[in-house]
């Protein structure tokens, strides 16, 4: 559970140097409260509560940092993509789960379901969410609204 709550803070350390930005980032925000149920949950000796609080909080926080405009961007553009074109990489193959991984997406491999749900019809497959092929372009749907552009 340390761990966890370590975890969690280095995600708030490395995005403090954007402070003037994240005291607006809601996700930070909601970061830092589920943060504080999380510790709450801890002291009350409710493990599982504390480690289910610690688990969103590292969510909002990793949306937090990933939220954050890059600095100098004269057009504010999100690190976060928008779409992603599959690549062919035989020793890492690319897969929902990987790609819902990456930092630029989600930071979270089990949200590899949100781009299937979003992307599905356009599958060879449809039923198949295994199947993606090299030069495939996922369109990344938005989780609370975040601000995504680009294709990486």
């Amino acid at each position: 559970m340390t761990k966890i709550l370590w975890v969690s803070g280095l995600l708030f350390l490395s995005a403090g140097l954007f402070a003037q930005s994240l005291e607006r980032n809601e996700y930070y925000r909601k970061a830092v409260e589920l943060a504080g149920q999380s510790q709450a949950a801890m002291d009350a000796a409710s493990y599982d509560a504390a480690a289910k609080y610690a688990v969103e909080s590292q969510k909002y926080a990793a949306l937090s940092k990933q939220s954050l405009q890059r600095p100098g961007d004269p057009q504010g553009a999100s690190n976060l993509a928008a779409e992603y074109e599959v690549k062919l990489n035989p020793a890492n193959r690319d897969c929902l789960w990987r790609i819902a991984g990456f930092g630029f997406i989600y930071g979270d491999p089990r949200e590899w379901k949100r781009i299937y749900d979003y992307n599905s019809s356009t599958f060879r497959y449809p039923d198949n969410p295994d199947l993606i092929y090299p030069g495939q372009i996922l369109k990344i749907p938005s989780i609370d609204g975040e601000v995504r552009s680009g294709r990486r």
